[in-house]
C-alpha cells in the first residue's frame, strides 16, 4: 500500500474542515410562516440584502406555488443547535438562500399585499390571502418547499461563501450590499442604525420606500461621510471610490466600542449642526446664470454633501462655531473650478480634493 503524500495532508485537513454537512427538509408554508413569526428563522442576517422584490414579482412566485410550479432550493443555516437553551428573541436558522422568496410569501400570507400581474390565474389579481377562496388557502399551507439545512458546526466564513457562491448568479448586489456582506461586526451595524436618523434622511432627501435605500444607498451615504470626514480620510483618496470606501469599511471594522460611540455622536452633532446652519436643502446644487444669479438644478447633490459635511465635520469635533450664513457657502457655485467639481465623473480624484478644499477655505478650516 502507497503511504499518503505527506505534501497532501494539509490540502485533506483544509477540505475536511470546510466540508459542508447539509440535511434536506421539506417544509410546508404554514409551518414557516410559523418559524418566521416566531424568529425561529431569521429572514435577514448580517449578509443579506434588503428585501427587493416588487409586488408584481412576489405574486408570480404565490401563482406557482398553487400551480405546484417546481421553485428553488431554500438554504438555511442551523445557527443553534436544536438542543440548546436559548433566549426566546434567539433565532435558531438564518436564511443563506431564499430570503426574497421566503418574504414574499410571509408578506402575503400576513396580509401585506394584493396580487397583481397574474396571467395564469388572473382571475386572483386583487386579492390578498384573506379573500382567496378556503381551497387555495389549504393548498398554499399544505405546499412544501425543499429546505437544505446547514449544520451548525460549519466555520462561520464557509457560510459566507456559500452565500456568495448561490448569489453569484443572481440580481447583482451593489458595492454597499457586497460590503454588508463582507464586512461584518458592529461598524456595519452602526451604518445600517445611522443610515435611519431622521435629520440626516431629512436632509440627504431619503425615502425609505425608494428602490435606492432597498440597496442600501443610504448605508453607503453614511460610510461617504465616515470615509472623507474623519481624520480627512479624503487626503488618502488616490482613485478608484469603490475601493477606497472598501478600504475604509475594512478599517473601521477594527474599531472597538468606545471608539464606534464617538463616530456616532460625531455623526449625530454634525447633521444637527448641518441642519440648523443651513437649513432644510443643505446639499442642494445651482448652476451660476448671468450676473451671478443662482437657480437651484437639485435638491440634493453628492457632490455638494462633500463639500458641506467635511468641514462640518471638523467644526463639530472642534466645537469650532460654524458660518451660519448660507449665503457665503454658496458663493462657491460661482466658481467655475469648483462648479465644475461636483459636474460629471464626480467621484474623480482631482475633483473631490478641489470641492473639499475650496469648502474648507470657505469655512476658514
Amino acid at each position: 500500500m502507497t503511504p499518503p503524500d505527506k505534501t497532501l495532508l494539509p490540502l485533506q485537513k483544509k477540505a475536511k474542515e470546510r466540508s459542508v454537512k447539509t440535511i434536506t427538509i421539506e417544509y410546508d408554508l404554514e409551518t414557516l410562516v410559523k418559524k418566521i413569526k416566531k424568529n425561529v428563522i431569521k429572514l435577514n442576517p448580517e449578509y443579506q440584502r434588503n428585501h427587493r422584490w416588487k409586488d408584481e414579482t412576489s405574486s408570480r412566485l404565490i401563482e406557482s406555488l398553487i400551480l405546484n410550479i417546481p421553485i428553488p432550493t431554500i438554504y438555511i443555516s442551523q445557527d443553534v443547535d436544536v438542543d440548546a437553551e436559548v433566549e426566546d428573541d434567539v433565532a435558531r436558522y438564518s436564511v443563506i438562500d431564499g430570503q426574497q422568496r421566503l418574504t414574499a410569501i410571509y408578506n402575503y400570507i400576513n396580509n401585506k399585499f394584493r396580487l397583481e400581474g397574474l396571467n395564469s390565474l388572473d382571475e386572483l389579481n386583487g386579492l390578498k390571502y384573506e379573500d382567496l377562496p378556503p381551497f387555495l388557502t389549504r393548498r398554499l399551507e399544505e405546499r412544501t418547499i425543499t429546505c437544505l439545512r446547514i449544520d451548525s458546526t460549519i466555520d462561520p466564513q464557509v457560510k459566507f461563501d456559500i452565500f456568495e457562491r448561490l448569489n453569484s448568479g443572481s440580481v447583482e448586489l451593489t458595492a454597499q450590499e457586497l460590503r454588508n456582506s463582507n464586512y461584518r461586526g458592529k461598524f456595519n451595524q452602526l451604518l445600517k442604525k445611522l443610515s435611519t436618523n431622521e435629520t440626516f434622511t431629512e436632509l440627504a432627501r431619503l425615502d425609505p420606500e425608494s428602490n435606492k435605500v432597498k440597496q442600501m444607498y443610504d448605508r453607503e451615504l453614511v460610510l461617504r461621510f465616515f470615509a472623507l470626514a474623519h481624520n480627512d480620510g479624503f487626503r488618502d483618496y488616490v482613485g478608484g471610490f469603490k475601493n477606497f470606501l472598501n478600504t475604509k469599511m475594512n478599517s473601521f471594522s477594527q474599531l472597538d466600542h468606545l471608539e464606534l460611540t464617538t463616530f456616532e455622536t460625531n455623526f449625530i452633532n454634525t447633521f444637527e449642526m448641518i441642519k440648523k446652519s443651513f437649513g432644510n436643502t443643505p446639499f442642494a446644487k445651482y448652476r451660476c446664470e448671468e450676473k451671478n444669479t443662482l437657480n437651484l438644478m437639485s435638491k440634493f447633490n453628492v457632490a455638494v454633501f462633500d463639500s458641506v459635511v467635511v468641514p462640518f465635520y471638523k467644526m463639530s469635533q472642534s466645537k469650532t462655531q460654524p458660518i451660519t450664513n448660507y449665503d457665503k457657502f454658496k458663493t462657491l457655485f460661482t466658481d467655475i473650478e469648483y462648479f465644475k467639481s461636483i459636474e460629471g465623473s464626480t467621484n474623480d480624484m482631482n475633483k473631490v480634493h478641489t470641492r473639499i478644499k475650496k469648502s474648507l477655505e470657505i469655512f476658514e478650516l
